[in-house]
């Protein structure tokens, strides 16, 4: 629809309202309110040397490059950069040389293809698409090498804030999102309350600040030659929105990091790393730009520091030329006990809500949806598991209806594809314990194999055998083993704070954490189901040969091999069997079935 409401259909308006959509969300960069970045940092160990290019780092990240990544403006694919790496990569070596020796980004390689991408809601509604720009694979290439020189410094002097898991190598949602859930049972397992806010940046990505970015570059120490280059990187340039093949019609680009390009992420997670500073009493943790600031609460002093942290917040987004939604912020109240009788005192509710602004008050919710988890307030799963159970369903019946084939191999490949990961997304975090629940992810999976051809006269538990499946229940214990692993090696953050010990019997353990006997009975059931002590107890049901491997590759190999010697019979409806099927119960008069 246009600015009068109105359906239009010619693809060239369709590009060039998008556009006009696209712009309208830039920053001022002339603001009166942004001021000049002061924040911190830690002693600078390393410092930043003059970036060597070389043919071998350019081929390097030819490499990199996918097979199907969609060309730019120059209309230079993948493929033929990567079937000529050898040849190409000395003249390109020599183009970016020259460039970064003068400090100056060609304007042909300025000019960004805008891709939009549908997020949610009407179709219908410009404000309802995302800008992805399409560069030059030329200019990604050598993005690639800048990207990992800088990448290279900042972690050497440790300038990446911890609380940052977006767009870094090691860290994921599921990492953060573990913190953050052991921070919350910790808290209840001590008597308190977490309050959680989850914040909402309005265009974050393309309300960048460039002088202020370029200037925090120079807080951060990067070469002045390297300064420069980004400056001719990020100013004057242009992009055109593309529709059905029909462009729009140009526009300077006045904010923002490319979204789509190489350096970008690195470029917006700079920006607001200094975000971490302000908040003096809350914890902070971040996935790109999705924020949240929570508290454990023990008194009502509590509420008041998180209080001021949330102005704090509000004060840098307006000092870096950000903006926030206050209206779409959301709080969620983790209670300790949530049939306490403090909830009759005269001042109680005062502690339930947060000020955002002299027109917005934030009242707390039941649920969110939290990087792609449903969370509600009693820290129950039983909401995820449903709306995953729901979704992966309705992509299981999309399957059946297109594809009329039945053939085994087309039918798993399609399943393993589209559906599992569907019903396995950061699943050591809500792994399920009731029977209930376990029952209902299994069902997605006896029905699919239900409607293999062959198979319909077989029981679940055979057909899994007979198609060398794993329970959903077996494959989340598989995880959560393989996180363990990746925890004691130091490939992830020890975000649950787990501590191993090496015994001469039974190899590498993992120490199950004890709980405070002054917990409830609740909260006991809470930590006791979560990854910080299930993952141990699953850990040390791993054979000492198995945990000993070195590598990761073979880890996976050797533990496969080891749980598929043990029965995989998961509970479901109208099956009997004479244990839970998890290896947290699999007791060592066991070990002698296999």
């Amino acid at each position: 629809m246009n600015a009068e409401k109105k359906l239009v259909t010619e693809s060239k308006d369709l590009a060039n309202i998008l556009q006009t959509q696209f712009c309208s969300v830039f920053s001022d960069p002339n603001c009166p309110d942004k001021s000049m970045p002061e924040f911190a940092l830690p002693p600078i160990t390393t410092e930043d040397t003059e970036l060597v290019l070389s043919p071998e780092l350019i081929e390097e990240a030819i490499s990199d490059i996918k097979l199907d990544s969609a060309p730019g403006p120059d209309g230079i694919p993948s493929v033929l950069l990567k079937r000529c790496a050898s040849s190409l990569s000395v003249p390109i070596h020599l183009l970016w040389s020259e460039s970064m020796l003068l400090g100056t980004v060609p304007s042909f390689y300025k000019t960004g293809y805008v891709t939009p991408l549908f997020k949610k809601g009407s179709r219908c509604d410009a404000t309802n698409y995302r800008p992805v720009t399409l560069t030059s694979h030329v200019v990604k290439v050598y993005e690639r090498v800048v990207r990992k020189h800088m990448v290279r410094y900042l972690d050497a002097n440790n300038m990446l804030s911890d609380k940052q898991h977006g767009f870094r190598s090691n860290r994921s949602c599921l990492t953060q999102m573990l913190e953050h859930f052991d921070s919350i049972f910790e808290g209840l397992t001590q008597g308190k309350d977490t309050d959680s806010i989850y914040l909402d940046f309005a265009k974050a990505f393309d309300k960048v600040d460039m002088d202020l970015l370029l200037q925090k570059l120079k807080r951060y120490g990067f070469q002045k030659r390297l300064i420069d280059w980004i400056q001719s990187f990020l100013t004057n340039r242009e992009q055109v929105v593309v529709v059905n093949g029909v462009h729009s019609n140009s526009a300077k680009v006045l904010s923002g990091v490319p979204q789509g390009s190489v350096l970008g992420p690195l470029f917006f997670l700079l920006f607001i790393n200094d975000l971490e500073e302000v908040v003096k009493a809350s914890k902070v943790s971040f996935f790109a730009d999705d924020t949240r600031v929570s508290k454990q609460i023990g008194c009502f002093e509590d509420c008041l520091l998180l209080q001021t942290d949330l102005y704090s917040i509000l004060e840098w987004a307006q000092r870096n030329n950000m903006k926030l939604h206050e209206q779409k912020f959301e709080l969620l109240n983790h209670l300790h006990n949530r049939k306490s009788h403090s909830t009759e005192l005269p001042f109680y509710e005062e502690t339930l809500f947060y000020k955002v602004s002299d027109e917005d008050t934030l009242y707390p919710v039941e649920h969110v949806r939290d990087l792609g988890v449903a969370v509600t307030s009693d820290l129950s799963w039983s909401r995820h598991i449903s709306n995953m159970v729901t979704k992966a369903r309705s992509t299981l019946a999309w399957v059946f209806s297109v594809f009329k084939t039945r053939d085994r191999t087309v039918m798993i490949t399609l399943y393993k594809s589209l559906v599992r990961s569907l019903v396995e997304y950061c699943c050591p975090l809500w792994d399920p314990v009731k029977v209930t629940e376990i029952q209902l992810l299994e069902g997605v999976q006896r029905t699919f194999t239900s409607r293999i051809g062959g198979l319909k006269d077989l029981n679940y538990w055979e057909r899994l055998t007979l198609l060398n499946l794993m329970s959903l229940q077996r494959r989340r214990e598989r995880y959560t083993i393989l996180m363990m692993w990746k925890i004691l090696h130091n490939i992830v953050p020890n975000c649950c704070k787990i501590e191993f010990i090496d015994t001469s019997r039974h190899g590498t353990k993992a120490v199950i954490p004890s709980l405070s006997k002054c917990s409830s009975t609740r909260n006991q059931t809470l930590f006791d189901n979560s990854f910080a002590v299930r993952g141990p107890k699953l850990w040390n049901r791993v054979p000492v040969a198995v945990k000993a491997e070195k590598t990761f590759d073979g880890f996976k190999v050797s533990l496969s091999k080891f749980l598929a010697l043990i029965p995989d019979n998961p509970p479901v409806s109208g099956y009997t069997c004479s244990w839970s099927n998890s290896l947290v119960d699999f007791t060592p008069t066991r070990w002698s079935d296999i």
